[in-house]
């Protein structure tokens, strides 16, 4: 399957947006997107995986969680990747945005998928 192809099927399929070739993330770094007006935080953790989250923090509105710091911890016997507010330290889960270890709103995950080394984001609109 050649990346045209590839690139064709998931624009089309669910409106995804290209961000970024995932070579363009440091590994256990995020970075700050701005697409369509939405201000996105992207995440490449340590292993390798991709997640992209509103950059808002859920408690106070600041736009810092791409500056967050990524780690990861066991849920129900299962290994979960994570992000801490660099503001106050709530760990949210990168896979479901869940607060684990206070109640806290969830931070808004957005889907986002590597295809032939390209980052696409799902777009809200």
């Amino acid at each position: 399957m050649s990346t045209q192809f590839a690139e064709e099927t998931i624009e089309k399929s669910v409106n995804f947006a290209p961000v970024c070739r995932s070579e363009e993330l440091e590994p256990g770094w995020g970075e700050a997107l701005l697409l369509d007006g939405a201000q996105v935080a992207l995440f490449r953790t340590e292993a390798n995986s991709f997640y992209a989250a509103s950059h808002h923090c859920p408690t106070t509105g600041a736009k810092v969680m791409a500056r967050g710091i990524l780690g990861g911890t066991m849920v129900d016997g299962r290994p979960v990747e994570t992000v801490a507010c660099p503001l106050h330290k709530e760990v949210y889960r990168l896979d479901n945005g869940t607060c684990l270890n206070a109640d806290s709103p969830a931070l808004p995950i957005h889907e986002l998928v590597e295809a032939d080394g390209q980052l696409w984001l799902q777009q809200t609109r």
